[in-house]
């Protein structure tokens, strides 16, 4: 019985290794690809439906690299769609989900979710990309101030009077409580290192009128914080103070142990976005 049981399994296994053998070799035939690359892409496969399971917890960065472009610049388009036109972590999170449908990338949340932190870390806009080209153009000479991210902490600040109200929706500005009236400043707030602490901004801000006593802001509300604490986005407010007249606007944040920032405006802000 002994004879027959190893003659059954010995048989086993040189059928399934030449099954395999052939099915390599189907591959590599139907998708032009060499050995190496054909054994490198069943191992990638392999790796991916393990992690989309969660059997193996992370990827390497190869591995996450690997994902990005067999889901998106393989399946989807071209890679100068994405890399060549960076965007706000929020506008990522806003791609990655309208892709992971069945007839597009279909991707499960797992990986949808490591492919968004990809394209933050590595193709990453301080500021909505989604603006006109002339409407951005007033944005960066009139509205936009940024730092240079002392501390791998990079904050960037757009201020939006009342009359240019309309470009709330560009920025993410959508929930913000009903009534509201006043001057908004939109903060984007990066790090490619650490983590952003969970700020309130009104404990932290103050905005001065020319040499008028520093306002406290009054509000911030939080528009987007990322799962991995490395991108914020909010919109703070200061009591009513009158936008049409001439004045130099000086904000300062006052960031604990990760210094003090200062940024200004020269008002009037013109009133047609040239």
């Amino acid at each position: 019985m002994k004879a027959p049981l190893k003659l059954v399994l010995v048989s086993l296994v040189l059928f399934l290794a030449l099954g395999g053998a052939l099915a390599l070799f189907a591959f590599m035939v139907l998708a032009d690809l060499r050995p190496a690359d054909a054994i490198e892409s069943i191992r990638d496969k392999g790796t991916l439906a393990l992690y989309r399971f969660r059997i193996i917890e992370t990827l390497s960065a190869a591995e996450t690299t690997r994902l990005y472009q067999q889901s998106c610049t393989r399946r989807c388009h071209g890679r100068d769609v994405i890399e060549k036109a960076p965007r706000t972590a929020a506008e990522w999170e806003t791609v990655v989900s309208r892709m992971k449908a069945p007839d597009r990338a279909d991707l499960d949340a797992r990986l949808a979710e490591t492919i968004v932190r990809h394209l933050q870390n590595h193709f990453l806009s301080n500021v909505p990309t989604v603006l006109p080209a002339t409407t951005m153009k007033f944005v960066k000479q009139h509205l936009w101030r940024s730092d240079f991210g002392e501390n791998d902490l990079f904050l960037d600040i757009i201020y939006v009077p009342r009359a240019h109200a309309s470009l709330m929706g560009y920025l993410g500005v959508r929930n913000l409580p009903q009534g509201q009236r006043d001057d908004l400043f939109v903060v984007y707030i990066n790090t490619h290192q650490g983590r952003v602490p969970n700020w309130d901004l009104t404990e932290m801000a103050t905005l001065r009128v020319n040499q008028a006593a520093p306002l406290r802001a009054s509000a911030w509300t939080v528009l987007y914080r990322d799962g991995q604490e490395h991108h914020h986005q909010g919109a703070l407010t200061f009591p009513g103070f009158d936008s049409s007249r001439s004045a130099e606007l000086e904000m300062t944040l006052r960031l604990g142990g990760l210094g003090t920032r200062t940024f200004r405006w020269t008002l009037p802000i013109p009133s047609a976005l040239e």
